[in-house]
């Protein structure tokens, strides 16, 4: 019985991976960076593939945020 919960696990976690991998994909395809956590600290992954501490500016939220005012 314990063997058939860990089998479930194992494929549960193995289709939450694949869900989070294909999302990073999309967002990197849309030109998104992607925020996650080290140790504590949270980074962005460029769509480049570049980790910065940086949040990223995007010219069309920025854009529509100036619209608002």
């Amino acid at each position: 019985m314990k063997k058939k919960y860990y089998e479930l696990s194992d494929k549960m976690a193995r289709l939450a991976n694949r869900g989070a991998r294909k999302a990073i994909e999309r967002a990197h395809a849309a030109g998104l960076a992607v925020p996650f956590s080290i140790n504590g600290k949270i980074v962005y992954q460029l769509p480049d593939g570049t980790i910065t501490d940086k949040r990223p500016e995007y010219p069309e939220k920025a854009a529509a945020s100036e619209a608002r005012n």
